[in-house]
């Protein structure tokens, strides 16, 4: 069994936030529950998940307590990256942790049974979910999302991964470095072989280039995981993703009585 960290903090004022009266995206109320609660709903029903731990606001993860839901709270304490940290740390040590965002309320039992499946034999550090690009705009045409193009098609990624908590630790620094000039492309460039850029540039970069420079970059065994899984990619970043899950929900759910 996996250890599941969910990253719940981070609220800031933004459009979306404004609009739902919240101040943290994960509490946005979904049909009576908040968007946070269907996560914890799936990882509950997912067979291979074990302590779930929540990395977030303390207020708002008491009151869930309070209704009944059923996971360990972790104070929020910053960026994404330190947050993960802080969820590790109450993690098991000894085996490979799930990490996942708080706003991706489409997620299921089955969905990630799949991915964890898809992962093993689990020798790596660090498992990371690629979504072709077909698989996601045959799903959800009306969201717009970034694609990375491969020479195997364009690929978007997913919300959820698993990693080796010792490795975490030991390559921080160089993981801060890169989340830093994640939205610089000439400094984060600096940090990449040339070959990698020309391959990139003229669409050679293949998905087994891709784990190879991230295994030399970050020294890991990283693997990038082929699945067509698109919940996990499906984020609610803005009022035009919030509609789109709200509406798919409302399918699910199936006609009121």
């Amino acid at each position: 069994m996996f250890d599941a960290i969910i990253l719940a903090g981070g609220g800031k004022e933004e459009p979306l936030t404004l609009q739902e009266g919240v101040a943290n995206k994960v509490f946005i109320d979904l049909f009576g529950r908040p968007m946070l609660r269907y996560i914890l709903d799936a990882l509950d029903g997912a067979v291979s998940v074990g302590k779930v731990i929540v990395v977030g606001p303390e207020e708002e993860l008491a009151g869930l307590l309070e209704q009944g839901s059923h996971f360990t709270p972790v104070p929020e304490e910053g960026g994404m990256l330190e947050n993960v940290a802080a969820g590790l740390r109450a993690a098991d040590q000894q085996r490979l942790s799930l990490i996942l965002t708080g706003d991706i309320p489409l997620l299921s039992p089955e969905i990630i049974e799949e991915f964890i499946k898809r992962c093993a034999p689990y020798t790596g550090d660090f498992y990371y979910p690629i979504l072709s690009q077909e698989s996601c705009t045959k799903r959800f045409p009306q969201m717009k999302r970034t694609y990375v193009p491969l020479r195997e098609g364009s690929f978007t990624g997913g919300n959820i991964a698993l990693l080796r908590p010792r490795w975490f630790a030991r390559s921080r620094h160089r993981l801060d470095q890169f989340i830093a000039y994640r939205k610089k492309p000439l400094k984060l460039f600096r940090l990449l072989p040339v070959g990698f850029i020309f391959k990139f540039i003229f669409r050679r970069l293949t998905v087994n280039d891709l784990e190879s420079y991230l295994s030399e970059m970050f020294q890991a065994r990283a693997h990038a995981v082929p699945c067509d899984l698109v919940e996990i990619g499906t984020d609610v970043d803005k009022i035009s993703d919030l509609e789109v899950v709200r509406k798919e929900l409302q399918r699910q759910k199936g006609p009121q009585s």
